[in-house]
């Protein structure tokens, strides 16, 4: 009798532990964030270095205590640089786990895709990648957000250093999507300012396999340069092609900094001597040596934890997944307007605080005690009314041995300083960083493409269904009811 009682006291005991236990849980629980970015297709290249370090950022917020007394967590989705595939992952998203924003996608043909549907909904996206001009004036109900500048800008300064060359006239050849146009239409106009003369434009399918007919027609009318806006995959074909039928010879080629990349020109290949055909090519590029406060400290952790530098939008991806974990503390709640309305006011001055450092920065914002102003690893978050955010632009250069070096900045206002003679720059992995300057607020930028690895695309930590705490909590309860009316009527 006394071991039954012993027994029923320890099974009621276990009972009441779990129902608080439970309980407890209620109103802290973790918080889900989606992210949708392509680990295979054109835009491949950016899946994997740029998830790690969203995953590095939730790393470190969740070392700091979380947010709102959980953890955070990504659940992270492939859209196979496809159209199709990210509207089917961003209603998976929405209507199976509820996810109140979705970092991504790293394309604007892929974001341009899912935007109704997510704005529609109330739910906040963030890129860190996508470029596209028209997400600046797009009806999103303030919802569309980038940590990295538009392709306004790299459009004017693609114009300003063809006109820093010395390049009279010019033909476009532009992949026929949203970064490509929106890219063309900012060159052209800034191009023709300048007193240039745009001979020819040629839009390309981004889905074709032979790239003879667009190639030709951009050469034939003899421009001093051809800009080309492309990825790595159809833009080194177009290359290919251009190097086969002498158009490399006698005309200079622009590349966008979406053909960044060390390994296009092993994609392009070399001559007869041994020598890349494309060696000496120049495009531009948002300037990676122009960074925030924390990106010495992002690089280390980086190459810490996987073995490599990070590479461009890596900065950016990690400052995304951090403003989005500051706007929910801020905010106090999970919705996506409301991480909406608190995203300006963590990374926007003014305020009483500039915080570079994601667990001091959180700290901050509970005590209540300042307003921060985050600046991250990729430079200066100043979101205006679009949501945009400003950049700085430089040239890039292929070396001799293939690589990518880069050069001077380019200005995108003032007078244009004539071409010097200069040493080739110096092939560098990563540029040293510096701090940037706070520029005037502007539109600005494109993906930078590198081939990637494999990757295999993660779902950071599956979401626990809605609820369950609160169904074990009750259940717990009238188990304890239910055992101690038993022992009254035995």
């Amino acid at each position: 009798m006394k071991t039954k009682g012993l027994t029923g006291g320890l099974v009621i005991a276990t009972f009441v532990l779990a129902a608080v236990l439970s309980v407890g849980t209620v109103g802290a629980e973790d918080v889900t964030i989606g992210v949708l970015y392509p680990f295979s297709g054109d835009l491949g290249a950016y899946g994997k270095p740029e998830t790690d370090a969203m995953k590095l950022a939730v790393k470190e917020v969740n070392e700091n205590g979380g947010v709102l007394g959980g953890r955070l967590k990504l659940l992270i989705k492939d859209t196979e640089s496809s159209e199709d595939e990210a509207i089917a992952k961003a209603h998976e998203l929405l209507d199976w786990y509820h996810v109140p924003v979705i970092i991504g996608t790293a394309g604007s043909e892929t974001s341009k895709a899912i935007i109704g549907y997510t704005t529609s909904n109330g739910v906040l996206q963030i890129s860190p990648a996508v470029t596209g001009v028209e997400f600046t004036t797009y009806p999103d109900n303030d919802l569309f957000f980038r940590t990295c500048p538009s392709d306004a800008l790299q459009g004017i300064a693609m114009a300003r250093l063809a006109i820093k060359h010395g390049y009279k006239t010019v033909s476009t050849l532009v992949i026929w999507n949203s970064y490509g146009e929106g890219f063309e239409k900012a060159f052209t106009k800034e191009f023709k300012t300048l007193g240039g003369k745009v001979l020819e434009s040629v839009k390309y399918d981004p889905d074709t396999t032979t790239f003879n007919s667009e190639v030709a027609q951009v050469a034939a009318v003899n421009p001093d340069c051809v800009m080309l806006c492309a990825y790595p995959e159809t833009g080194s074909g177009m290359l290919k092609t251009a190097y086969k039928n002498g158009y490399l010879d006698n005309i200079d080629w622009l590349l966008s900094e979406g053909l960044k990349s060390d390994e296009l020109a092993a994609m392009v290949g070399k001559d007869e001597t041994g020598s890349y055909v494309i060696a000496g090519l120049k495009g531009t590029t948002p300037d990676p040596r122009v960074v925030g406060p924390a990106y010495e400290t992002f690089k280390q952790k980086y190459i810490a934890a996987y073995g490599k530098e990070p590479k461009a939008y890596c900065a950016n991806s990690y400052d995304a997944v951090a403003v989005i974990a500051l706007a929910i503390e801020k905010a106090g709640a999970t919705s996506g307007t409301g991480i909406r309305d608190s995203l300006r006011d963590v990374a926007n001055p003014p305020a009483n605080k500039d915080v570079s450092d994601i667990g001091v920065a959180l700290e901050t914002i509970q005590k209540g005690f300042y307003s921060i102003n985050y600046q991250g690893a990729s430079g200066e978050i100043t979101f205006d009314e679009h949501g945009d955010v400003m950049g700085s632009f430089c040239e890039w250069t292929i070396n001799d041995d293939g690589r990518v070096a880069y050069g001077n900045p380019i200005k995108l206002e003032g007078p244009i300083v004539p071409l010097t003679p200069s040493p080739k720059p110096i092939a560098v992995e990563t540029p040293t960083p510096t701090v940037a300057e706070t520029p005037e607020p502007t539109v600005a930028e494109t993906p930078t493409a590198t081939v990637a690895e494999t990757p295999e695309p993660t779902v950071a930590e599956t979401p626990t269904p809605p609820g369950f705490e609160v169904v074990f909590a009750i259940a717990s309860m009238l188990a304890v009811t239910f055992l101690v009316r038993r022992r009254k009527r035995a």
